[in-house]
């Protein structure tokens, strides 16, 4: 199961039906398992505005397929960019809805491999504490319908309104990695936690991911960086809340999550920043915590960095790369450093707060063969 992912910038709102199909028409629909857009930061159209580009691609590719919705600004100029998650050598691709969520399954072999778009809260006035169970309620629903346990997750996406934000004295981010931690219990988690990304959104719980499994639990791979200590064995020192008897559970997910397939590698990198060891680095410059971000992706994803944890030594390329800028005035600055690393990688430059109020950039990636 090759992945391939395309993505282009659809500009303004303004007809958006007629810029998905002109995005979409050179794109085999049988081989897409989903669709992302990044673009709007408006809470009060959210909603609507997912149900509009949902009919919009259904309708573009004539059946339903997992569409998430991020609510960020995009960079430079606002509007909405669109990515295309496409699979290559599918076999069995089945396409469902339960409890409004749309999902894909694909199985080859001995695999299969579950896509779950961004489940968003209901309600994103509700407790981060209540929209969060909410979510993993539904997720949870799916991948118990397809035989899946909550440690076949390989990928998550967590899109946190107000992150670093405090509500009746307790942070977002910290009140959503409690109530993530509360659900990983259920799991063992053999082959590591997810590759993950916990990023700012303007309001509201969204969490979408990937969960993959093989008949003989082979071919997964958890990545850590020598560089940082890993994210869930933080010390409570790195983790906020006003209550310093609080349980404060430590964000679950690896730095990278390789998958061995029957379609080929797939590499998935969450999103990282400017740490070291667990400390915050260059709190002042958005362009040197961009080198140092990028450095720590460089490393983690190196052949040497990938023999030390059981992998075979492949020289993976850099497919897709997404960057969270938390002020938009460091755009340029911060761009220059990316396509200076990566000058041919489709990119997306979104307006993010990150989970720590002095981080000003994070960067996701997809790698393959």
């Amino acid at each position: 199961m090759g992945l391939k992912i395309y993505s282009s910038i659809l500009g303004s709102c303004e007809g958006l039906a007629l810029r998905i199909e002109h995005a979409l028409k050179n794109i085999s629909p049988e081989s897409v398992c989903g669709v992302v857009l990044c673009g709007t930061n408006d809470t009060t159209e959210y909603h609507d505005l997912l149900r509009e580009a949902k009919s919009a691609i259904y309708s573009s590719l004539a059946k339903s397929v997992p569409v998430t919705l991020i609510p960020q600004q995009l960079l430079p100029d606002g509007g909405l960019a669109l990515e295309v998650y496409s699979l290559e050598g599918a076999v069995d691709f089945q396409i469902g809805e339960h409890n409004g969520v749309c999902y894909g399954v694909v199985e080859s072999h001995n695999e299969k491999m579950l896509f779950v778009e961004g489940i968003p809260a209901t309600n994103f006035s509700e407790k981060v504490c209540k929209q969060s169970q909410e979510v993993f309620e539904k997720l949870d629903a799916l991948l118990s319908m397809y035989g899946f346990e909550v440690d076949d997750i390989v990928r998550q996406w967590n899109y946190i309104g107000n992150i670093v934000s405090h509500k009746d004295g307790k942070q977002n981010y910290q009140e959503f990695n409690d109530a993530r931690s509360a659900y990983y219990a259920k799991g063992a988690w053999h082959n590591g936690y997810p590759a993950a990304t916990g990023i700012g959104s303007t309001e509201g719980i969204i969490v979408g991911g990937i969960a993959f499994k093989r008949t003989d639990n082979k071919g997964i791979f958890p990545i850590d960086n020598p560089l940082q200590v890993a994210a869930h064995v933080y010390s409570k020192s790195v983790l906020i809340d006003n209550d310093d008897n609080a349980i404060k559970s430590t964000p679950k997910f690896e730095r990278a999550k390789l998958i061995e397939s029957a379609g080929g590698v797939l590499c998935f990198v969450s999103g990282t920043a400017a740490i070291r060891g667990e400390e915050s680095v260059d709190p002042h410059s958005a362009k040197l915590q961009t080198i140092k971000t990028l450095e720590n992706i460089e490393h983690l994803v190196s052949k040497e960095n990938l023999v030390r944890f059981g992998c075979q030594p492949y020289e993976l390329k850099t497919a897709f790369l997404h960057v969270f800028i938390k002020h938009a005035e460091d755009y340029c600055d911060v761009r220059a450093v990316v396509e200076g690393a990566y000058p041919q990688v489709p990119t997306i430059y979104s307006v993010a707060d990150v989970c720590r109020s002095e981080l000003l950039v994070e960067i996701e990636g997809i790698l393959t063969l």
